[in-house]
């Protein structure tokens, strides 16, 4: 086991995770010099990451360790699939890619979650996504961690739901109900060519912050916030970068029924790149 491997099994066993997780945000935004480039070339090694993959190679140049952490793929590395109907925003390995039924999401091995309680509480928010699709998303460590557009769409509200910070790897989805209903979570609703469309950003054990484009960092708070945009300048193409994660975490996209079927690919378990097929027409 890797040093990194066992600091972080030590800190989760001993601290509570919204501490361990308020802590890493602000460690991993501070440039520490040689302890930084320690920090990065064991991280490196620990994952097995091909720093190649990336647009910047040279990693004396990354300050902190988050700005390593949200380095940028090469896009050659990443086409985006012009036919399908909408594509992973994200690399990472598929949770689960089901129908949404009664107003309940598969989490795993029967373990199920409410639509309505993921999406903040608003009935009128849930209610267009009844019957329809759901595809979630882990991100390890080791994964690109920036967040991309799957369809061309127009941002038209936000909704953050702070929450614990509990780990989102294979062990917990296995036994803990209404994981994702618990974790804090941006709710970001667009408008697009299949109608409404929902693409929750879930934070986790570690996971630094949530960040968009549109709105920089996520200030965590105690109470639900919803923002509503009306501005164009929202719209963004399929490809776009939204936002990203520091750390591991989950993503969770959301649309109506009969406006697209799940990918093939799209199957629990199974690794998916950012640009692949996520949604396929009728």
């Amino acid at each position: 086991m890797s040093l990194i491997s066992t600091v972080l099994k030590i800190s989760e066993a001993l601290t509570p995770l919204s501490t361990m997780t308020y802590l890493s945000s602000k460690l991993t935004d501070v440039p520490l010099g040689k302890f930084t480039q320690f920090l990065i070339k064991e991280f490196i090694k620990t994952y097995k990451i091909d720093i190649n993959e990336y647009e910047n190679t040279d990693l004396s140049s990354y300050k902190t360790f988050n700005e390593f952490f949200i380095r940028k793929v090469r896009s050659d590395l990443r086409p985006i699939n012009e036919n399908a109907v909408a594509v992973s925003p994200v690399d990472g390995t598929v949770g689960q890619a089901d129908k949404i039924i009664a107003g309940r999401l598969i989490q795993a091995k029967g373990i199920d979650y409410s639509l309505n309680g993921l999406l903040g509480g608003n009935a009128s928010d849930s209610e267009v996504f009844e019957d329809g699709n759901f595809a979630c998303i882990y991100l390890s460590p080791a994964n690109y961690h920036r967040i991309h557009m799957p369809l061309d769409g127009k941002l038209v509200k936000t909704i953050h739901i702070p929450g614990k910070h509990f780990p989102v790897g294979k062990r917990n989805i296995s036994y803990m109900p209404d994981l994702y209903t618990k974790n804090e979570r941006l709710v970001c609703i667009f408008e697009t060519k299949i109608g409404p469309f929902a693409l929750i950003m879930v934070g986790a054990a570690l996971v630094g912050s949530i960040n968009t484009v549109w709105d920089g960092t996520v200030i965590r708070r105690k109470n639900v916030q919803e923002k509503t945009f009306d501005d164009e300048k929202f719209t963004y193409k399929k490809g776009d970068e939204i936002g990203h994660f520091k750390y591991g975490s989950t993503v969770i996209c959301l649309w109506k029924k009969d406006s697209g079927n799940i990918a093939p690919e799209f199957v629990p378990g199974k690794p998916v790149l950012l640009g692949q097929a996520m949604i396929n027409e009728n």
